[in-house]
């Protein structure tokens, strides 16, 4: 027969011991969490790559849409892409260079030559971004010219 004692004790952890276990391991993650950019190298340049390729996709997508030209404008000293919404840097340790697509001379202005540009029937005037890192990692975005399509190489 079974019998119930005051002694009997249920296996399992006290809740200060959880609390213990708890407190040691959010210490260690934030010891740990500042330096996870480290570990993973190429981690942040492949975040701005991806962000990038889908502002354009957006630019292109609103282009089609609102039957309007969409442009994004490349500036290099100010470390940035412009839209008349939005300005997005980029990462210190990120460089950037475009080679954008050229229409005919007298359809583009030589400003524009540091834009890049999405019409309203889909079709842009196409260029490469390229997106480089340290350790040599880069990223391609290619805009198609006839069709405005951005597609992203690694």
């Amino acid at each position: 027969m079974w019998s119930v004692g005051n002694n009997s004790r249920q296996p399992g952890f006290t809740l200060l011991e959880l609390l213990v276990v708890l407190m040691i391991a959010s210490l260690m993650l934030t010891m740990v969490a500042p330096n996870v950019s480290q570990v993973m190298p190429g981690s942040e340049l492949k975040a701005f790559a991806r962000h990038t390729t889908a502002l354009l996709r957006e630019l292109r997508s609103e282009a089609v849409s609102r039957a309007d030209v969409r442009a994004l404008r490349f500036e290099p000293e100010q470390r940035r892409f412009v839209t008349p919404q939005l300005s997005l840097e980029w990462p210190d340790q990120v460089l950037v260079e475009l080679n954008a697509g050229q229409l005919p001379a007298l359809m583009t202005p030589v400003a524009e030559s540091q834009t890049l540009m999405f019409f309203a029937d889909g079709s842009s005037n196409g260029g490469i971004l390229l997106l480089q890192g340290e350790a040599a990692r880069q990223y391609r975005i290619q805009v198609d010219a006839l069709t405005g399509r951005v597609k992203i190489h690694d």
